[in-house]
């Protein structure tokens, strides 16, 4: 028993300390203040090119087209723009109190998709927050002060939808999901309900919820069709996934809700022992003796991440849960 928690143990640290932040700092930023593929594009027909750089593991892309006539972009563009006050395309700039990256950085990811843009991992890993904010010209059309007329009032919204992307054919999670691919909603404004809140700072996004993700996809929408789909986005911190081998030797155990708000259910655990313990390792829930049926009642657990280890027949599966 010992050996086992100590294994356990063992992946508890492995989980937290192999986290890594993606703060684009290592970036070259052109003498503009953002890049946005035009420095590398290289077509001579006028046609589309799909632009990759690579931060930490983590791959981003930007489309870039030049007509010779006009140019236009979409997806994942990198700034140092500090740039508050101009409401236009042209403005490079995420809405923050210092005027620039999270945290006080210099450089950011600046974001514009429509229809929706993924970025990758070079492998599958857990991803666990990012740092969110408006575009200087989103907020300032939303606020009202561009002079456009177009200031949001009640019922209006404008909503990022953070979606897993779970293996290299782009497979997307689905809502509802009980282990994967989970989307999350963010509000970058939200005039509903009774609220009148337009982001205007940078703000942490809880995506831990999301999983094991092969990479992650962003969609935006809006009330008014006329809102302009930037966001600004910085330290998207992920973690190494643990080892599949270990995680699934028990392929048979189904555990549900997860996120769980107060009861988890897990089947098909009949003699197991099962034990829960908390980022630091603390032990703080033991069952020596399963029923083939398992009720958990979790309603007084801290909100948070925890790491469940079920032993059946010699066999171990180790996951995380996330109580709400």
């Amino acid at each position: 028993m010992k050996k086992q928690l100590l294994l356990f143990t063992y992946f508890i640290a492995n989980f937290i300390f192999a986290q890594t932040t993606v703060t684009f700092e290592g970036l070259t930023v052109p003498n503009s203040g953002y890049f946005n593929g035009e420095t590398e594009y290289t077509a001579t027909d006028g046609s589309g090119q799909i632009i990759s750089y690579e931060d930490q593991m983590a791959n981003f892309y930007v489309n870039y087209t030049n007509t010779g006539v006009y140019d236009y972009w979409n997806g994942f563009a990198y700034s140092n723009q500090t740039d508050l006050n101009t409401a236009s395309y042209t403005n490079y700039s995420a809405y923050s109190s210092n005027g620039g990256g999270a945290n006080g950085s210099s450089n950011y990811a600046f974001v514009y998709t429509y229809s929706g843009d993924a970025m990758t991992f070079d492998q599958t890993v857990n991803v666990q927050s990012v740092q969110i904010t408006n575009s200087v010209w989103a907020y300032k059309f939303m606020d009202g002060s561009d002079g456009t007329g177009h200031d949001f009032q009640s019922g209006d919204y404008f909503k990022l939808t953070i979606t897993a992307v779970l293996d290299d054919n782009g497979t997307l999670g689905v809502s509802g999901d009980d282990t994967l691919g989970n989307s999350i909603d963010f509000y970058l404004a939200d005039f509903t309900n009774g609220n009148a809140i337009i982001v205007g700072d940078w703000t942490n996004v809880d995506l831990s919820s999301l999983g094991n993700v092969k990479g992650l996809k962003f969609e935006m929408s809006a009330s008014d069709s006329y809102t302009p789909y930037y966001f600004a986005m910085d330290d998207l911190v992920y973690s190494t996934t643990l080892s599949t081998t270990e995680n699934d030797l028990i392929s048979n155990i189904n555990m549900y809700p997860n996120p769980v708000n107060d009861v988890l259910n897990i089947q098909n655990c009949k003699d197991a022992s099962i034990t829960i313990n908390d980022l630091n390792g603390k032990q703080i829930y033991s069952n020596t003796n399963c029923n083939e049926t398992e009720q958990m009642d979790l309603s007084n657990f801290a909100t948070g991440v925890y790491f469940i280890k079920i032993q059946q027949d010699n066999k171990i599966a180790i996951k995380k849960i996330i109580k709400k």
